[in-house]
């Protein structure tokens, strides 16, 4: 017996597939449209707050436009934003680099403080997707704060850490390295902008 082919079945069955696609891709649009606002200012508020816990004398951030010049300090990683750091009275006391690395997994996203006298004032990680237990031990204070009043290229050991390095995570030294670079990018970047290389 022979089975016949019913074009009017499969057109129907084209059409009601094409109505849900098109249904299914509104919705989501609109909903993208609903939600991209807040994510966008609740990923603003984040970037804010580590900016004033990386340096908590700044009384405003000033945005710098990331030029050829600027681009070109981000060897091994991306420069996302950059800011000078002004205090109450108007005095620019540092920058904040925001810069994106790669660890264990891609991702590190880490803003960095740097003072007018181009040493780290702190860090903080802003997002990551490094392994719980290992690399996310970044994201712990006692492992930022290594980086506190250092200056120049940041190295990093696996045993005993120089002046100039920082003691890697045990099991994690690809995060190690990876948040190392985003500061040392940063420190390129602070002090090209405080001698003012952006002017």
């Amino acid at each position: 017996m022979e089975n016949k082919i019913n074009i009017g079945e499969i057109i129907k069955i084209g059409v009601i597939l094409f109505l849900i696609t098109a249904i299914a891709a509104a919705l989501l649009a609109f909903v993208n449209g609903k939600t991209a606002p807040l994510i966008e200012k609740n990923s603003l508020e984040k970037e804010q707050n580590a900016m004033m816990a990386v340096m908590p004398d700044a009384a405003e951030f000033n945005e710098v436009e990331i030029s050829e010049e600027i681009r070109a300090l981000s060897d091994g990683g991306e420069i996302n934003k950059a800011y000078t750091a002004v205090d109450a009275a108007g005095n620019v006391i540092g920058a904040c680099v925001i810069t994106e690395t790669t660890g264990y997994d891609v991702g590190i996203q880490t803003v960095t403080g740097v003072g007018s006298d181009l040493k780290v004032t702190g860090i903080d990680i802003i997002s990551m997707n490094e392994t719980p237990g290992l690399g996310a031990k970044a994201a712990e204070e006692s492992f930022r704060d290594q980086y506190k009043d250092k200056s120049g290229e940041i190295g990093v050991s696996k045993s005993t850490a120089t002046d100039t390095e920082i003691q890697a995570i045990s099991g994690a030294t690809k995060t190690s390295n990876g948040v190392t670079q985003g500061v040392n990018i940063a420190l390129r970047t602070a002090e090209f902008l405080l001698e003012g290389g952006n002017e």
